[in-house]
């Protein structure tokens, strides 16, 4: 087969060198083309080339200087990679953009003769602030070109294709991304909750602004860029050293620029910074760019900046290295965070990597399967109505036929809340969840967002952030028990009708422990539990919330995410067969019942090792036993422990209570003994199966023969597939799917307008009316806030200082910002008085007024406040006459009264 690479750009020769690579390619003759008629853009890709393969010549299709227009270069274009697919006899074309000028030109010459394969380069957003026409980024229509097929990184690239593209069945494949999906370093960093800190609290920060040609992309007009680099870099210099990596495709009017900026220091555009150079800098800032998974393998700090003429909006992405911003004063207060405490405020809401970037070994392989198996996608013929029956529908039954067209008539919710609290692979409370909304969102028109419940201090905020969901998924009960507003929360939500479904991973033991630390949020928790529709992971905890009085609740199991080791345990056990249990040390887990096991087959002479994968807790009693005997080898990567799962022959699951647990999933799925206690969800689904036990008596008597039984006899194949497959993610999915009574896949084909509510227009229309309305505090890009669920994660110490530093400098939009969030936490006298000084100013006489009444009943010195109150309203006009003389008044008033008060002291 001979395979053309259309390639625009350093990047796509790297992307074919790795399709190249892969398994079965060298069967193939592959052909790089590209199409450049000023010479510069090509001489990078042949020198790119020459270094990457040997002997492979780049084919340009233009002489470098020719006499061509835009238009009859691009008129050009389209003719010439015709006569190239004919003169080479060119069977499959690959690129990486369609919608780019020259892959617009080559997608509509090729696509009824060459089979087209896009593959995904970067990450790639749909997000925007507003939607009108002509407004969308290039962005928006990629993978529009019918097309054989789009290979993309991740469910969240092919939610949108699939979803909001012109075509109607587009050919998306999830394939993971090329040269990262397959990286070990970015896999532990984007699973990672903890990062390296900054210097050292007040020390000077080193800065770099990875900077992109957003006027040449036509995403920001010149003046616009260079005004807010302008701003950026003066705002931030009083931080530390600031410096500027132009892009490699910076053209050179704008390199002169920059070279202008003062007290900046403008790298080489050309130089390359990796992770490990990205891994001197305390922080990074971008607009919009794929740099993020470079920031992320150096454990560098990165700010996505999308300032308010920047209408493409980077997606707001839950991680501790991430940070999206919306103004230059909400990135200086994050700076100034960083610097004064040496720690950086994340995003506090937003999606895990992975719902971007699927992980995945054999990436470039799967590519190669798709462009060997792709073909020129058949039009439909004309006349031919776009809603025919597919094949064998029109032969159902009338009757069958009536209902289906009923049922694809119902309205199914468009869009998913979830609220926990946090979002990582690391803990396995949110590992089922997370996993299941990837799959959702890679096959199902639904709308998903996340919440952190412990970041909130008001339960109005997050009503706010849950207005445009039609269904609100809680992970745990654990925001009952520790966040204050979770109660409430459910009350309120169910008061308006909203669906509110509950994902339950909690047993009786963690039940009653927590009701004892918690005993008044657990009574007003078992009050709201029948108001929600309860999902439970086993048959006995549907039973234990049964008696709690839930009406119903559904059994839905759960699943673990595809790992890229998933090695099979041998079939038989060695000499000294090895004994393994995985989960953080504590009481609950069973340390006590796994030592004195092992020390119990010491003591027989029996050749059994002992290994325990977890991080210690501060939950092991003071009687605990934690023997010799066992190799306590603390917390380990998903890699490792599936490796150590691998070499091991039994997995020993030594916990008293544990309704499902992901562990035992991850065992059956790599085929190892399995010994649990009998109370353990786990035999709910494993009884009777060969290669499982379980013990009834919880001693070590008896878990010591159910482990000498278990090694005795072997694993069934059939069985063991089966209970895989009840727990793999597309059963796990369509489970959770008709459960909370969201579209399948392929139901209700795509939405009409998509759910968005963070990035709404219309924002500003439901604002809050008293002190916190803050409707024009931005101007006509007002609600960042709201584009950006992260305002609420920022330390409050801080943020007084911030409100001064905006207010001193004349930058009211941020001082209203800071000051709306300080007054969800508190309200003190000087920022109250501060802010009815703006909104006076700005005319906005009623808030202004509210805001003078919040500080007339605040603490502090009174003679002041009733002063400085004077003083404002005298801002307002014929409304203000009688709250000045009252306030002049008052402060008189109170003023004698204190030197009557020393006077009589001092008598």
């Amino acid at each position: 087969m001979r395979i053309a690479v259309f390639v625009e750009n350093r990047n796509g020769v790297n992307l074919a060198s790795e399709i190249m690579r892969a398994r079965k390619a060298e069967t193939h003759s592959f052909h790089l083309v590209t199409a450049d008629r000023d010479g510069h853009v090509a001489e990078w890709i042949e020198q790119e080339a020459a270094a990457r393969f040997d002997g492979l010549a780049v084919r340009n299709l233009f002489a470098v200087d020719e006499a061509l227009s835009n238009e009859e270069f691009l008129e050009e274009l389209g003719r010439r990679i015709r006569g190239f697919a004919e003169e080479e006899g060119i069977d499959r074309l690959v690129f990486f953009n369609d919608q780019s000028q020259r892959g617009r030109r080559v997608a509509q010459a090729l696509r009824r003769s060459v089979p087209l394969i896009l593959v995904q380069d970067g990450h790639l957003d749909f997000h925007f602030k507003k939607t009108d026409t002509g407004l969308r980024d290039q962005n928006w229509y990629y993978g529009s070109s019918s097309l054989a097929a789009v290979c993309v990184w991740g469910p969240a690239t092919a939610h949108h294709l699939m979803f909001r593209t012109a075509d109607a069945n587009p050919p998306v494949h999830i394939t993971g991304a090329l040269s990262h999906s397959d990286d070990p370093a970015l896999l532990r960093a984007a699973r990672s909750t903890t990062h390296r800190h900054a210097k050292r609290p007040g020390d000077a920060l080193r800065i770099v602004i990875l900077d992109q040609p957003l006027s040449d992309q036509r995403k920001l007009s010149k003046g616009d860029h260079r005004t807010q680099l302008t701003e950026l870099c003066a705002a931030l210099a009083e931080f530390g050293e600031v410096e500027i990596k132009p892009h490699p495709s910076t053209l050179e009017g704008h390199l002169t620029w920059l070279r202008t900026l003062p007290d900046v220091t403008v790298l080489e555009e050309t130089a390359l910074l990796d992770a490990e150079a990205l891994d001197g800098y305390d922080l990074a800032i971008t607009f919009f760019s794929t740099t993020y998974l470079q920031t992320l393998r150096a454990g560098t700090p990165l700010i996505l900046f999308s300032p308010p003429p920047l209408n493409i909006v980077f997606p707001t992405i839950n991680h501790p290295l991430l940070r999206n911003v919306g103004t230059v004063g909400e990135l200086v207060d994050v700076v100034a965070d960083l610097q004064r405490s040496g720690k950086f405020v994340a995003n506090a809401h937003g999606e895990p990597v992975e719902h971007f970037i699927t992980f995945n070994d054999d990436v470039a392989e799967d590519v190669m399967r798709h462009i060997a198996e792709a073909s020129v996608p058949v039009e439909r013929p004309a006349g031919e109505r776009p809603e025919t029956p597919a094949a064998g529908t029109a032969a159902l039954p009338r009757a069958e036929r009536a209902l289906r067209a009923v049922q694809q008539r119902q309205r199914r919710p468009r869009s998913l809340a979830v609220l926990g609290l946090g979002f990582s692979y690391v803990t396995g409370v949110a590992i089922p969840v997370l996993t299941y909304t990837q799959a959702l969102l890679a096959q199902s028109p639904v709308d998903v967002r996340y919440f952190d419940l412990g970041v909130y201090t008001r339960a109005e905020d997050v009503l706010a952030d849950l207005e445009g969901a039609e269904v609100v998924l809680i992970n745990s009960l654990a925001p009952f028990w520790r966040s204050p507003l979770a109660n409430d929360l459910v009350e309120a939500l169910h008061a308006v009708g909203r669906s509110v479904v509950l994902y339950a991973h909690e047993t009786e033991y963690v039940m009653n422990f927590e009701g004892g630390q918690h005993a008044l949020r657990h009574a007003e928790m078992l009050k709201v539990l029948p108001k929600m529709k309860v999902l439970c992971v086993s048959t006995a905890q549907a039973d234990m919330f049964r008696q709690l009085g839930v009406n119903d609740p559904v059994v839905v199991y759960n699943t673990v995410p595809r790992d890229t080791h998933r090695d099979r345990a041998r079939r038989t056990p060695g000499a000294e067969p090895r004994i393994v249990m995985v989960g953080s040390m504590q009481d609950r887990k069973g340390l006590d019942l796994f030592s004195r096991v092992a020390e119990l087959a010491h003591a027989q002479g029996l050749p059994w090792r002992f290994a325990w994968i977890g991080h210690k807790t501060w939950r092991i009693g003071a009687s605990t036993l934690l023997s010799d005997r066992v190799e306590w080898m603390g917390a380990l990567s998903r890699d490792r422990v599936r490796e150590e799962l691998a070499a091991s022959d039994v997995f020993f699951l030594s916990s008293v209570d544990d309704p499902m647990p992901l562990s035992v999933v991850e065992a059956v799925q790599q085929r190892l003994r399995t010994v649990t206690y009998h109370r353990v969800g786990s035999r709910e689904v494993l009884e009777g199966v060969p290669g499982y036990r379980s013990f009834a008596e919880y001693t070590p008597e008896a878990a010591f023969e159910a482990l000498r039984g278990v090694l005795a006899e072997e694993v069934s194949e059939e069985e063991y597939q089966d209970v895989e497959e009840l727990f793999d993610i597309p059963a796990f999915t369509a489970r959770m799917t008709a459960a909370l009574g969201l579209p399948g896949p392929g139901e209700d084909g795509r939405p009409a307008v998509a759910v968005d509510s963070a990035l709404s227009e219309d924002d500003n229309e439901g604002a809050e009316d008293g002190l916190l309305a803050d409707s024009d505090a931005a101007g006509s890009d007002s609600g960042s806030a709201r584009r950006f669920a992260a305002v609420l994660s920022r330390h409050g110490r801080y943020l007084a200082e911030d409100f001064t530093r905006h207010f001193k400098a004349g930058k009211h939009d941020e001082a209203l910002r800071v000051g709306t969030e300080i007054l969800r936490r508190r309200q003190p006298v000087d920022v109250l008085i501060g802010m009815a000084e703006i909104r006076a100013r700005r005319g906005n006489v009623k808030d202004a007024c509210q805001l003078l009444s919040a500080a007339a009943i605040a603490g502090g010195d009174r003679a002041r406040v009733w002063s400085e109150i004077a003083r404002v309203a005298g801002l307002l006009g014929a409304r203000g006459r009688a709250i000045r003389q009252l306030a002049r008044k008052e402060s008189i008033r109170i003023e004698l009264g204190n030197r009557s008060a020393r006077l009589l002291k001092s008598d």
